[in-house]
């Protein structure tokens, strides 16, 4: 038996279920809508047992495990409570959690994707790209704008979340937090303290290549942009065009080794190719694949079906 775990809505799965269903195996999924229903632990008998929509499951029935992203959701009595109670009702479900994660892993079970690590400092990701000699843009993070002083205006620089992009809703209207181009010579002589921001210098990119690494294996696409827009993700598909990509050897060593060095099993790294450069831009643990797997013709939702 297989256990996914993943976003309801999340297509990568789908494909994957698609294929665990062609070869004939047996899996279950949770996700927002396939919650657990009961949970019966006998510490003593050493029975661990889960029901996934009134279906049950002992835990050693598992043998191999793929997390893709979202999380464990379960179906509790519906009750008016305090919110003080509605967090430690939520710790309590978190620790009988992570006891399933516990207990999957210990029991040498096969699990594939980042079910015990799922975020990265993006900060941290960028200095430890570095660390490993790959090319970084040249990246600052800075409070007090006097402090753009230390920096060659000159030069063309972009800015972006120092974390993970999130969705902002202000009066049902959808922001988001693209990278954007800007002019540091409007700041000249301004002095006032903002948040802390990120600023990097513009790198004039060939082609841009994301990479998605599972397991060992890497998969790369270039992706061509010819609209001139900053953020690749904010361009229409009739703009772009793809292509295969192969990674040297180098590249793909250190990439490994960054995704061990990280503790992840996998994710998508994002590069810029510029003239005979090649520059780190960050890694998402929770990156979509579709597109590597698509317009490279990988096929890598087959491959994991094929771990499973």
């Amino acid at each position: 038996m297989i256990l996914l775990i993943s976003a309801e809505n999340d297509t990568m799965t789908d494909e994957i279920c698609s294929w665990l269903s062609y070869q004939d195996k047996e899996f279950v999924r949770l996700s927002e809508n396939q919650q657990i229903t009961k949970v019966f632990f006998d510490f003593s008998n050493n029975i661990f047992t889960i029901s996934i929509n009134d279906n049950d499951y002992n835990l050693s029935e598992f043998k191999s495990v793929f997390y893709r992203n979202g999380g464990v959701y379960y179906d509790v009595p519906k009750m008016e409570i305090d919110d003080a109670l509605v967090e430690f009702y939520n710790s309590e479900l978190k620790s009988v959690t992570e006891f399933i994660f516990y207990y999957l892993n210990i029991n040498r079970k096969y699990i594939f994707g980042n079910l015990f690590n799922k975020t990265v400092n993006k900060l941290e990701v960028l200095f430890l790209a570095k660390s490993l000699g790959l090319r970084i843009p040249d990246t600052y993070i800075l409070s007090q704008l006097k402090d753009l002083a230390n920096i060659e205006i000159s030069q063309d620089y972009i800015t972006k979340a120092i974390s993970e992009m999130k969705p902002i809703f202000i009066e049902n209207e959808l922001y988001l937090n693209y990278t954007h181009e800007i002019d540091l010579n409007n700041t000249q002589g301004r002095k006032e303290n903002i948040m802390p921001s990120l600023i990097q210098k513009k790198i004039n990119r060939t082609y841009e290549i994301r990479a998605f690494f599972f397991e060992k294996k890497i998969w790369a696409i270039a992706t061509f942009d010819f609209s001139n827009n900053i953020d690749i993700r904010n361009i229409k598909d009739s703009e772009k065009k793809y292509l295969p990509c192969k990674l040297s050897i180098e590249i793909q060593r250190i990439l490994r080794k960054m995704a061990k060095t990280l503790n992840l099993k996998c994710g998508t790294i994002d590069l810029i190719k510029s003239d005979d450069d090649y520059y780190f831009l960050e890694l998402n643990p929770l990156g979509q694949f579709h597109q590597v797997s698509y317009y490279g013709n990988y096929q890598i939702e087959k491959y994991i079906a094929d771990l499973l």
